[in-house]
């Protein structure tokens, strides 16, 4: 029996396990969630291409202080099925003002990992530069594993929110011919999956975010780590990340409608050792604004369920870098809402890549059916 089947068995049997926990103890509460997606995806002189992805999310309510949360993401890769733990953590709700987590979570020192990133939340079907492998250097990690604390802090009419933790952090990649060879990450950039963990030292990182008003949310998040493999020429190396990011949705009546805008700007810098192969000022910076407009106080049933989105974002990483490879790209959708967590999207991406002694411009068409549930 391989992996694949055994996790479905193992879902089966936490669904017929639901009623047992409600019967059994009225404290023991079990829901299942999440979310899956179609994509269409034309890219310019390539093939189109269908993926599919299934993301199930269990929730346990112990009693009302202690719960936990998992994602399991099964996608095709390969002609083959892949499972991947998402996250999956034990909470402990101290306080009307405090949370604590244990386990493998959504990193929380930016909002689009935590809040955006599944596909019927995100507005658009592709990821922003800089947060995803998929769409370039990846700058910023989309989990951590080890402790957090969290919680929100009311000021009057206003509210703070805030997230703390510790976690084993990301590690250097190197790769000077003696291992790895041609399948091996860029030299300079950052390996997001480390476990084991390369080094003794951990991660501490989080964000603090402020609600002047219940619409608007600013936030700055940051990460500080030492990332170099221990007992090696790059074990005292360090990076330092900066987020900032910015969360409105309103609607206005005056416009007919909803806007929703969104935008985050990741700045990282990992320290030059003075080595051959990282002898250069390693500063990366990856942003993205978005804006979505919904017509929800048109008459028509139709309009009402339209959704016209735009972004711009660009990925800058250091001249010294090996394959360094900046990007550009302007994306546009119309999303069409069957229900409240039910979408088709359309959309077109222009994605611009700045050689060294030339540009290239790229164009994609893509279409997804995402449900959330």
């Amino acid at each position: 029996m391989n992996k694949t089947s055994l996790v479905f068995i193992l879902i089966s049997v936490l669904l017929l396990s639901q009623n047992l926990f409600s019967q059994d103890s009225p404290t023991h509460k079990f829901l299942l969630g999440g979310y899956g997606f179609t994509n269409l995806e034309k890219e310019e002189n390539q093939n189109a291409q269908f993926e599919v992805g299934f993301n199930p999310i269990f929730l346990w309510t112990i009693n009302k202080n202690i719960l936990f949360e998992s994602e399991l993401e099964f996608e095709l890769e390969d002609n083959s099925t892949a499972v991947a733990l998402e996250y999956a953590q034990i909470m402990y709700i101290a306080n009307a003002y405090m949370t604590f987590g244990a386990g493998k979570f959504l990193s929380p020192n930016n909002i689009f990992a935590e809040r955006f990133h599944p596909s019927w939340i995100n507005k658009l079907p592709g990821m922003p530069l800089g947060l995803s492998g998929h769409t370039g250097v990846q700058l910023l990690a989309g989990t951590q594993v080890g402790l957090q604390v969290r919680g929100g802090i009311p000021a009057g009419s206003t509210k703070f929110v805030y997230a703390l933790y510790i976690s084993n952090g990301p590690s250097l990649n190197i790769d000077d011919g003696a291992e790895g060879g041609h399948h091996a990450a860029p030299t300079g950039t950052l390996n997001f999956d480390n476990i084991p963990d390369n080094n003794g030292n951990k991660a501490i990182g989080g964000r603090i975010g402020f609600l002047p008003f219940p619409e608007l949310e600013i936030g700055y998040g940051f990460e500080t780590a030492r990332v170099g493999t221990e007992n090696t020429e790059y074990s005292d190396v360090k990076a330092f990340t900066n987020i900032l990011d910015l969360s409105y949705v309103r609607d206005i009546k005056s416009l007919a409608g909803r806007i929703d805008i969104r935008s985050q700007v990741t700045l990282l810098s990992i320290d030059n050792p003075g080595t051959a192969l990282l002898n250069y000022e390693n500063n990366s910076t990856a942003w993205y604004a978005q804006l979505a407009y919904q017509p929800y106080y048109i008459e028509s049933s139709f309009l009402q369920n339209l959704e016209f989105v735009v972004r711009f974002d660009q990925l800058d990483l250091p001249e010294g870098a090996e394959l360094n490879v900046d990007k550009k790209r302007i994306a546009g959708g119309i999303n069409y809402w069957i229900n409240h967590s039910t979408v088709l999207k359309f959309a077109y991406e222009s994605t611009t890549s700045d050689y060294v002694v030339e540009s290239e411009t790229e164009s994609a068409f893509i279409f997804q059916v995402a449900m959330g549930f």
